[in-house]
């Protein structure tokens, strides 16, 4: 019977560790051992034996098993503490009534990190939660990490290490070592994608399942990928950020040192957000809050997993790219029109060739037929393999082609033409994309492919990703410092009471920051409801002032366009008879009428895990059904909210089009700027805010916020 012993005593454990391990050390261990070591396959822990002998682990591997002296020819010990030492890392695999004294023992003995596959803990209940947090608090207390629980291990591809029980290092004959990181919190996704990138020739530098992350979480090991001489692209299929505002440093370290982090992010829809509570425990947050702070500190978020692996591998075995301008080969004249209307869809550019390389194409091609894409099928005269080896050596060395895309489909000349291609992919100067579009009839060509470690992909899909990544990086200046405060701020935000704001209260906060906004008569009665549009100028608007009416034009409480004081007088009447019960004296706001212009929506709002994010879209009645908006964290600087701008599909119609004038561009921006440090400066106490519609003239007759609304919480 295990006595169960206290944190301070824990402490005094004889192997108790002075500096503990961190993720790096952890995938990359030169001892192993296996608690619950099997020869069995069906279960865990013989799963994980059979993975770690099949790939010939040259480190110290040591099983453990009470009912065992050998398994598969090498000894068993009964417990971890019996065990020769030390242990970097101790597998552990045994059901969660075993899992307290298995973890006690294994800081006893010193083990620098467990690996906890045990399932049913923080993610299941109140009571596997309870569980997961004394294993903490006993790795902490004995200098232990502990990796999961609920997690499927790790591949150490330099290591020949597969501590996993994914089924898949079964099927692959190799750990395929290479420059792609993955850390996912899903431990068969991870399983997923490693044979997925066995048979595409991904190579690895390392793979972590994560799971719960009640110890070592996706950012340590994150931190690890930035810092690996090896890793070249990172990948993480994330269903929570434990610590977001050092996921974005590190993203930003990332960006910096050149090395793409691309991330899929479950929790898209609320199907979504189900699953991964389900899975993990996790609170996915908001998807559109992560997808801003990945933008803003240089992250690429993808729709898939397969499809994020299958770029990472274009990536990593390419050189960067220079421009985004594409060179595009193909065998086949239809596939070719398909993948030309693919990439200018998806907003590629096509470039068109220079003199010299429509002279060298005009060899083997009539001046009709030298398209970008360039179908190799419409050459003249007789087929050799120099038309091949000439055209694709043309087309890549055009110097405004940044990336050189070929698709391969079943052709004449296969092997040599796979020649052409690998000679310009070993050249080295530009990206070599290869779309190999043959099923299982080219498997010879796949074969050499993988040998000679050329990337490839098999689905148009993935070289559309790859484009769009290659694009987005080029578009990435370097992370920006911290923004500057605007002028005519103030130190900090006005002193504001909680709850909803009525129109009048949020224009006076947006007022205090320089925020342009109309200026507005509250009154109570007709006659000064009259008079107040006299002084202001006819036509004016009318609207109920009330913190209980929150969507006001709903219940007739907003009349615009009134033209003449007759209008001015009923449009009085009808509010204050609509006004609903209660002890809040009637109030109505006379406001110029604001004419012409566009309506875009400006806001902010304070995400639980995130913090701050302004928001900028087109606005007026077309917010919900077009939801054409740009988010990005607060604070935010005018260029960066201008960029914002650019990136709405909306965008011409702001810059001028069909003989519109453009918009006051600098003024909106401004205006986002402003805001975003009000939502800054307001912190947790920001629930939301916007400015619903801001009117933007054209450039130069600047933006006025004419309706406006917030809700606070009541303290910080």
């Amino acid at each position: 019977m295990t006595t169960r012993t206290t944190a301070r005593e824990r402490v005094a454990f004889s192997g108790a560790r002075s500096v503990r391990i961190d993720a790096a050390q952890v995938v990359r261990p030169t001892s192993v051992a296996i608690i619950g070591a099997s020869e069995d396959f069906s279960k865990f822990g013989g799963r994980f034996v059979h993975n770690v002998i099949k790939h010939g682990f040259a480190g110290r591997l040591i099983f453990i098993n009470p009912t065992r002296d050998s398994i598969l020819g090498r000894p068993a010990y009964p417990s971890i503490e019996q065990a020769p030492g030390p242990i970097d890392v101790a597998l552990v695999a045994v059901p969660a009534s075993l899992l307290r004294e298995t973890i006690e023992a294994c800081a006893r003995a010193g083990v620098g990190a467990c690996i906890v596959v045990t399932a049913q803990l923080g993610e299941f209940d109140a009571k596997g939660r309870a569980l997961q947090d004394e294993l903490v608090a006993i790795a902490q207390a004995s200098g232990m990490r502990l990796v999961g629980p609920n997690c499927m291990g790790f591949i150490a591809p330099s290591h020949r290490l597969g501590l996993t029980s994914s089924p898949t290092l079964q099927y692959a004959d190799h750990l395929c070592p290479g420059a792609v990181a993955l850390i996912s919190q899903s431990g068969a996704l991870m399983g997923t994608l490693f044979v997925l990138g066995y048979d595409h020739g991904v190579g690895f530098s390392f793979l972590v399942s994560v799971g719960n992350q009640a110890d070592l979480e996706l950012c340590d090991f994150l931190e690890a990928a930035v810092e690996d001489a090896e890793t070249k692209v990172i990948c993480l299929y994330v269903e929570q950020v434990s610590d977001p505002s050092r996921f974005a440093a590190l993203a930003r370290r990332a960006a910096v040192a050149g090395k793409p982090v691309l991330v899929v992010k479950a929790g898209r829809t609320e199907a979504g957000r189900t699953m991964a509570r389900s899975h993990t425990a996790s609170l996915a947050g908001s998807y559109e809050a992560f997808d801003a702070v990945c933008r803003a500190c240089g992250a690429t978020l993808m729709d898939e997993p397969e499809g994020m692996l299958m770029t990472a591998g274009l990536l990593a075995r390419n050189p960067i790219a220079r421009t985004d301008g594409l060179g595009v080969v193909v065998s086949s004249g239809g596939g070719g029109a398909v993948l030309a209307d693919r990439l200018t869809q998806a907003g590629a550019t096509l470039v068109a060739w220079d003199e010299a390389t429509s002279t060298r194409l005009g060899k083997h091609f009539l001046p009709q037929h030298r398209n970008n894409p360039i179908d190799l099928g419409a050459h003249v005269g007789a087929l050799g393999p120099h038309v091949f080896h000439d055209t694709i050596r043309a087309v890549y060395e055009d110097p405004q082609v940044g990336v050189f895309v070929y698709l391969f489909t079943p052709q004449p000349l296969m092997p040599e033409t796979l020649d052409a291609l690998l000679e310009i992919w070993r050249d080295g100067r530009k990206p070599v994309f290869v779309v190999l579009d043959t099923s299982r009839f080219a498997e010879d060509l796949r074969r050499r492919m993988l040998d000679a470690g050329m990337p490839f992909v098999t689905d148009i899909d993935d070289v559309l990703r790859g484009v769009e990544v290659v694009r987005q990086r080029l578009a990435m200046a370097t992370p920006e410092p911290a923004p500057d405060r605007p002028p005519r701020l103030p130190p900090v935000a006005p002193g504001v009471r909680g709850g909803f704001l009525t129109e009048p209260e949020t224009k006076a906060l947006l007022s205090a920051y320089g925020i342009a906004t109309t200026q507005d008569r509250i009154v109570a009665t007709r006659q000064k409801a009259i008079a107040a549009a006299r002084e202001i100028g006819l036509p004016v608007v009318l609207k109920a002032v009330s913190r209980r009416i929150v969507h006001k034009s709903d219940g007739g409480f907003v009349h615009l366009g009134l033209e003449n004081e007759r209008a001015v007088a009923d449009a009085f009447d009808a509010i204050a008879s609509a006004w609903p019960d209660g002890d809040e004296p009637l109030a109505v706001s006379v406001q110029p009428m604001v004419q012409g212009g566009t309506e875009l929506i400006v806001g902010a709002r304070h995400d639980p895990q995130f913090g701050p994010l302004a928001l900028v879209g087109l606005g007026g009645v077309f917010v919900e059904v077009l939801r054409d908006v740009q988010m990005w964290p607060a604070p935010v600087s005018p260029p960066n909210a201008a960029a914002m701008l650019r990136r709405l599909k909306s965008w011409p119609l702001l810059a001028g089009t069909r003989g519109r004038p453009p918009l006051d561009i600098e003024a909106v921006a401004d205006t986002v700027a402003r805001l975003s440090w009000l939502a800054h400066d307001l912190g947790p106490r920001l629930i939301d805010i916007e400015i619903n519609p801001l009117i933007v003239r054209a450039a130069g007759f600047g933006a006025i916020a004419v309706d406006g609304r917030a809700n606070l919480g009541t303290s910080a």
